[in-house]
């Protein structure tokens, strides 16, 4: 039968008062004590902790899980090990009626396999693929812009601007002049002449269209006009009417609306088994999608420096057009991978995390626990993989360990100090 919320708050607070008494006590002792003085159990073991201090492990700031006993570079990410004084070992004793009044509950460490499985959201955002940035081929001046803002749809054909520009004159005229020398030579020189001139024309922007029109006619476009070279949406648009441009200026950018893509955030932890091809379901209402089963396009070779993630491209259907959906939508994402077999696993509830490290409390007999440092993989549900730091078949608290957690901080820092003390909490 549990006791009320007050008695178990009451006996928490005893249980401090205890430990705190037993401080003071073994401080006074230690003031007043001979030279022959035999020490006790607990304070043989806790003076072999005080020299545990002095032993150094080296562990990786980014892995954590790698851990070494001498100086060196982590195999994974190849970055300078740190020097990491080890844990000591505090151990707590709480009787069996106390642990059945705090409800404290246990569960054994299995070795188990783990489905590699990660649900998260992704953002719906233009097709990189399907970019068109349109610069000038010749320095000049915008005469007229027929682009006015950026998500207009533009079809294939349109047109985007007009430029007048001295460079396409000169070489307007060129090519007329060439076409009048072209009696003069022989057929292989004016097949040549006129082959150079038609080419010169279509490096500086003309169209085929164009180039036929200027023979046909003999009339120099002086104001040249640029058509689009496929339809889309104005993603970009760097420039006004009136402009004076050159090669180097990107004037606007035109992306193709005919698909999209998702792409999501993967923390850290789990980027070791993301791959290509790797299977993820979708679901996306604006779109019609519901859990719509696609892949991973491409996993980006880069983590963001700020979140610590890796950027993961995925697959819409074909025939979604970035039209029907708007880009920043999100949708909710599954991701797949192989299962990890064979590997220690504990419930996430176990876990105590600091923001610095993850710990648990093992039971290490019926009345005692102790605090333990640990290293976490993958976790994958309300199952998290233990890396380093238990054995199978040890025991963690999964519920009540926090104050069990508190009572061993309490004793380490006092074990940390200049006059430590000997023994531990009993509660009875």
């Amino acid at each position: 039968m549990f006791l009320p919320r007050w008695m178990v708050g009451l006996l928490a607070l005893l249980l401090v008062v205890n430990v705190l008494a037993q401080s003071a006590h073994a401080q006074d002792h230690s003031q007043h004590g001979t030279d022959d003085h035999q020490l006790t159990p607990a304070e043989q073991q806790l003076q072999g902790d005080q020299e545990s201090i002095d032993e150094v492990q080296y562990v990786c700031p980014m892995h954590s899980h790698i851990v070494r006993d001498e100086p060196g570079t982590c195999p994974i990410c190849g970055m300078d090990l740190e020097a990491q004084q080890p844990t000591m070992e505090v151990n707590v004793q709480i009787s069996g009626q106390m642990q059945q009044n705090l409800g404290i509950t246990t569960a054994a460490v299995e070795r188990t396999t783990l489905w590699r499985y990660l649900p998260t959201l992704a953002t719906v955002q233009w097709n990189d693929n399907a970019r068109w940035h349109i610069h000038p081929r010749a320095s000049g001046w915008l005469e007229e812009l027929f682009v006015r803002s950026e998500g207009q749809q533009v079809a294939k054909g349109d047109a985007l601007y007009s430029i007048y520009s001295k460079e396409l004159v000169v070489a307007q005229q060129d090519f007329l002049q060439a076409l009048d020398a072209v009696d003069t030579l022989t057929p292989q020189q004016s097949k040549r002449l006129l082959r150079d001139g038609r080419l010169r024309l279509e490096l500086l922007g003309f169209s085929a269209e164009q180039v036929a029109q200027l023979e046909k006619s003999q009339e120099i476009f002086y104001r040249l006009p640029v058509y689009a070279q496929q339809a889309g949406v104005v993603t970009a648009l760097n420039v006004a009417e009136g402009m004076y441009v050159e090669p180097g200026t990107e004037l606007l950018t035109i992306t193709g609306d005919d698909s999209a893509w998702l792409i999501a955030d993967v923390p850290e932890r789990y980027s070791d088994w993301l791959r290509p091809q790797a299977p993820a379901d979708v679901t996306l209402p604006q779109a019609g999608l519901d859990a719509y089963e696609t892949e991973i396009d491409y996993i980006y070779p880069e983590l963001d420096p700020q979140s610590k993630t890796q950027r993961v491209r995925i697959k819409l259907p074909q025939g979604i057009a970035a039209t029907e959906i708007q880009v920043g939508m999100q949708a909710q994402v599954e991701l797949y991978g192989g299962p990890k077999r064979d590997v220690l696993a504990v419930p996430v509830s176990a876990l105590i995390l600091t923001g610095t490290s993850n710990r648990v409390v093992v039971q290490t007999a019926g009345d005692t626990f102790e605090q333990r440092d640990v290293h976490v993989g993958l976790i994958v549900g309300d199952e998290a993989e233990i890396m380093h730091g238990l054995e199978e078949g040890e025991k963690v608290v999964t519920s009540g360990q926090f104050l069990l957690d508190s009572e061993a901080s309490l004793k380490a820092s006092r074990m940390g100090g200049e006059q430590p003390a000997s023994g531990g909490a009993h509660a009875h």
